[in-house]
């Protein structure tokens, strides 16, 4: 009988999931903070292009802090749809008339700008004041990869902000029966009438499937699912996204901070007495500095067999090995 020891360095490979709760709106439109009276109105973007020379007394930090997010506007009798939430502030100048506000679909070129303008006679009372615009009014789909810009009106060279944001829409509920190895999937937050994928899997490089993907039906009151695992390791994720071409998905990975979890990486130990190979292939990526070595009776301190260290990310096997009773791996 083999006594095999395993003590094993390792880095685990650690990843986030992104789960956005989707707000949901009746109206869409556009306000402004400070009480400013502002007006929106779509606009071509042409006469906007091309910026001017700043004035000297013009920060280039006049305008800042611009957050995009996606909230479905929802009307009874309608279908939701999902549009973009875009927030940004302005410090007030003298020297500014408005802001434009564009989007641009980077998968199909299409793009949509409204243009923003402020009460001449209010803002000049609030030179130097900050005022926080917030616009929703631009319809966009699941998946959609967006640059958003937000200039000033006229265009000064060197103020501007831009972004690059995902669509998505979903959000996670998650619940374990360890008795009957069965994890509960509550889906949430998108498209009414859009059917919903969800799966469990492992993550590697990429997220590698375990067991069959389940279809939440859009037009079906109960959006939850039940999928079996077989073990709970730091890697398991569950991940889904909408029924539709080049969806975005989402993840979520709940077991990979727990030290409890890791335990089971080390099960996969085996040797084959026929090709005298010993093996060690890890259900989850991690980064390893393995050894043979011997146990010693005086001390139990496993002595180094030289030439046998090995660094691998994944499968890691030692050929024509003797079944010796003292042979360990670190």
């Amino acid at each position: 009988m083999i006594r095999i020891h395993v003590q094993i360095l390792l880095i685990i490979l650690f990843w986030n999931s992104d789960c956005q709760i989707i707000a949901r709106i009746e109206e869409c439109g556009l306000s402004c903070s400070q009480g400013i009276h502002c007006k929106s109105k779509p606009s071509s973007g042409i006469f906007n292009s091309f910026c001017h020379d700043a004035p000297a007394s013009l920060s280039s930090m006049v305008l800042k802090s611009m957050k995009i997010s996606t909230v479905m506007k929802c009307v009874q009798g309608s279908p939701c749809s999902l549009h973009l939430n875009i927030k940004g502030t302005l410090s007030l100048d003298e020297n500014i008339r408005g802001l434009e506000i564009c989007s641009l679909s980077l998968d199909t070129q299409q793009s949509q700008c409204t243009s923003v303008r402020f009460a001449r006679k209010k803002s000049k009372m609030l030179n130097g004041k900050k005022v926080q615009v917030q616009f929703n009014c631009i319809e966009v789909n699941v998946a959609q990869h967006i640059y958003v810009t937000m200039k000033t009106v006229p265009n000064y060279c060197e103020v501007k902000l831009s972004q690059e944001y995902y669509v998505e829409a979903g959000k996670f509920d998650y619940n374990v029966d360890r008795a009957r190895k069965i994890i509960s999937v509550n889906v949430s937050n998108f498209v009414r009438d859009q059917d919903y994928y969800v799966r469990l899997c492992h993550k590697w490089f990429t997220c590698e499937d375990v067991g069959a993907f389940a279809v939440i039906k859009g037009k079906e009151s109960l959006k939850s699912v039940s999928l079996k695992y077989s073990q709970l390791l730091p890697c398991l994720c569950i991940e889904g996204w909408l029924a539709i071409p080049d969806a975005r998905r989402i993840q979520l990975c709940p077991f990979e901070n727990g030290k409890y979890y890791t335990k089971a990486l080390w099960d996969n130990i085996v040797y084959n007495p026929a090709t005298q190979t010993l093996a060690w292939e890890p259900a989850c990526p991690v980064l390893v500095m393995v050894n043979l070595c011997r146990l010693m009776k005086s001390n139990d301190h496993c002595e180094d067999i030289q030439n046998t260290s090995k660094n691998s990310p994944e499968k890691v096997k030692y050929s024509r090995v003797d079944t010796h009773p003292r042979l360990c791996m670190k």
